[in-house]
């Protein structure tokens, strides 16, 4: 009797032990498919289909009347609207070119028009055309929207002096513009608290304000901010909140598809979304993010397939400096042609903007060309103490680590794996390799 009491109560425990291990997988199990399943094939074709109608028979309006102020700047919406919808960057240009046009011919406040190419020109990655745009017509007076925007092309530039002066003048924790630049600020500081603080205000403006845009941009770039501070549950559902929003939106579907690869590890629900993303809009960096998937499940070849295909796709003139920055860090990855290659993008970048960031994919290039002493040199004075990005951080701990300088590099490697996350499985297995 004794012994069969001792049996149930060991039996008793192991159940217990179970349930428990079971109610902490279903805690930590934060995604159910059925949240953003619905979102996944949305039928947006009429919405594209009306919008280019409404395109063509504008642009029929401007044969007779090429330059019709008002149809120029309504032309430039729409085709704007349609880059988004579409991914099809010759929509963007056009964009560019029908506001230009408009600049041109403006003679009521042509300055709020000129502001509008400038945002274009940040769109596609003009720092520097923005940049010129605004010096060429702005005064010693900014108004706020002007100053709002030097504020974004100066972070863009790396001009942080500027950035900082814009924001002190802009100071007014009850405005939205503000709030979101002040988070954009503190971001780049490494203060992720207060980031979060400022975008939790702003998103309780934008809240008030019943403005759809303003309620995207909040919940998208909140659930980025979570994201990054490993408050994966809270970037989850700011991402459905998006969607709930906008069901279009493609950028909150990249988001939870992130997370199901990094945290929840569901590479066959991650490319279930992003095989549907690349369908319904073909931008091509979607090809990066499967390679990685692909990579993660040990078919190389697929992956390196797919990363061919975007280093061909976005050679094309008109993808221009969008995609730099990716192509810089495939190329340093690749055979010799390709690894100069990457050097001379990289040093074109750093001379179009001279940020932490675009001196960090120098360095890199440098290392994987054997110029582990150059890409040292870079990196302490232009990159270490000067960013807070993963990626930045796991290319020092490289270059040092190449330098034989170990006790330096054994600094980075808890906040490397703090960054798990935002880095993924695949890289992490590669950091771990090193560090052996």
């Amino acid at each position: 009797m004794k012994n069969n009491i001792i049996i149930i109560l060991l039996l008793l425990s192991i159940v217990s032990c179970k349930q428990e291990t079971q109610k902490e997988k279903s805690i930590d199990k934060i995604t159910d498919s059925a949240d953003y399943i619905k979102y996944l094939n949305v039928e947006n074709q009429q919405k594209i289909a009306d919008l280019q109608q409404d395109i063509d028979s504008m642009e029929t309006r401007l044969e007779s009347q090429p330059n019709a102020v008002g149809d120029l700047g309504r032309l430039s919406v729409m085709y704007n609207t349609s880059y988004d919808l579409t991914a099809d960057v010759n929509h963007l240009h056009k964009a560019v070119q029908s506001k230009e046009r408009q600049v041109e011919h403006l003679a009521i406040k042509p300055w709020k028009a000129k502001l509008g190419l400038a945002q274009l020109y940040i769109k596609q990655h003009q720092f520097r055309r923005a940049d010129s745009l605004m010096r060429s017509f702005t005064t010693e007076q900014l108004s706020k929207e002007e100053q709002m925007l030097y504020f974004d092309i100066a972070m863009e530039l790396g001009d942080y002096p500027l950035a900082e002066k814009m924001l002190d003048n802009l100071e007014n924790p009850r405005d939205y513009n503000y709030l979101i630049r002040a988070a954009k600020w503190n971001d780049f500081k490494g203060d992720l608290a207060a980031t979060l603080q400022m975008m939790e205000k702003a998103k309780k403006l934008a809240d008030q304000s019943g403005n759809t845009s303003l309620q995207l941009w909040s919940n998208s770039n909140i659930a980025d901010y979570y994201g990054h501070n490993g408050e994966i549950d809270k970037s989850y559902q700011h991402y459905l909140k998006t969607l709930a929003l906008d069901p279009d939106n493609y950028y909150a579907l990249k988001g939870i598809a992130w997370i199901e690869y990094a945290h929840e590890n569901d590479p066959a629900k991650a490319l279930d979304i992003l095989q549907a993303l690349q369908e319904n809009h073909p931008l091509p960096d979607y090809k990066l993010a499967i390679a990685e998937i692909k990579e993660f499940q040990g078919d190389t070849a697929a992956a390196d397939r797919l990363r061919e295909e975007f280093l061909e796709e976005t050679s094309q003139d008109k993808y221009g400096k969008l995609y730099n920055t990716y192509r810089i860090e495939l190329l340093a990855q690749g055979n010799l042609k390709m690894k100069e290659e990457a050097i001379q993008l990289a040093r074109e970048e750093v001379e179009h903007r001279p940020t932490p960031e675009t001196y960090d994919l120098l360095g890199y290039a440098l290392l994987q060309n054997n110029n582990k002493e150059e890409a040292l040199k870079n990196h302490r004075a232009h990159v270490i103490d000067k960013t807070y990005e993963p990626v930045a951080a796991l290319h020092t701990y490289e270059i040092l680590l190449a330098n034989d300088l170990n006790e330096e590099a054994r600094e980075y490697q808890s906040e490397l794996m703090e960054a798990a996350y935002e880095l993924g499985p695949v890289t992490m297995t590669s950091i771990k390799k090193m560090s052996k």
